[in-house]
């Protein structure tokens, strides 16, 4: 795996925490186990180099989309908590595809 692919690895690792710490905080204890399961994801692929910790990582980001929706819509409207759910999902495991697109075969 290249040094950049680790490094943003790393931060994505480090913002996933944080945001769980966030979330613990307020009690929002499905986003907290969803958010979890990512974790394990992504240090599946860091750490183990594995394709399916990816895999994990988009499976929970649609599952923290559609709590995301469905937590928010009331007050924020369906159309704002949607494009908000969606930055916050997708974020992490879109850059991170970009990241690990030219090394999918490398993987386990």
């Amino acid at each position: 795996m290249k040094t950049a692919t680790k490094i943003w690895l790393w931060v994505a690792l480090v913002l996933c925490v944080c945001t769980t710490g966030l979330n613990l905080s307020e009690g929002r204890w499905l986003s907290v186990a969803i958010a979890v399961v990512s974790i394990l994801g992504l240090c599946a692929l860091l750490f183990a180099q594995r394709k399916a910790g990816y895999l994990v990582m988009c499976v929970c980001a649609v599952g923290s989309l559609i709590v995301g929706v469905t937590q928010n819509m009331a007050q924020l409207g369906l159309g704002m908590a949607l494009v908000m759910s969606l930055i916050g999902s997708a974020l992490v495991p879109g850059i991170t595809g970009l990241f690990i697109k030219s090394q999918w075969n490398e993987l386990k």
